[in-house]
């Protein structure tokens, strides 16, 4: 079967993975049966229009999984494994905001004995508007030919 994921030996600093995507009503009633979390802050419209952001916001988990997302597709059956991931949320993210999300390859550690090496990435989530809603760093662990 043909690999689908790109190999840590196709990596080099300064690579972008690259996605956008609208955070619909849809996304945010099933994150919060999934992560059990139904603040009001995520489900209460009528009392979050009275809060500082003036209506609801979208779950932080489900922000940092559509950016996980973007390196899990990039190396769909490449990454070996996530050792590392933070996030810093410096904005909101509004139901029907579309993000852009960016991750940028920052390092790259060979590691020959696992036929791949650790994968360093920064990344940046921005809102409609173009406010950086969040920043992230991960590390990877990515093979040069499908792990599975």
């Amino acid at each position: 079967m043909p690999r689908i994921g790109r190999a840590f030996s196709e990596l080099k600093v300064g690579d972008k993975l690259a996605e956008r995507i609208t955070v619909t009503e849809a996304h945010v009633v099933k994150a919060a049966g999934l992560f059990n979390d139904y603040n009001a802050l995520h489900t209460n419209e009528p009392d979050m229009k009275n809060s500082r952001f003036g209506t609801r916001i979208v779950h932080g988990a489900l922000t940092f999984s559509l950016m996980v997302g973007v390196y899990s597709k990039a190396f769909h059956d490449t990454d070996i494994s996530t050792v590392e991931a933070s996030i810093k949320f410096t904005a909101p993210v509004f139901i029907n905001d579309t993000i852009t999300m960016e991750w940028t390859v920052t390092g790259l550690d060979p590691k020959p004995k696992l036929n791949g090496g650790l994968v360093v990435l920064s990344g940046e989530i921005r809102n409609t508007e173009g406010t950086v809603a969040a920043t992230l760093e991960a590390k990877i662990l990515v093979g040069n030919e499908t792990v599975f």
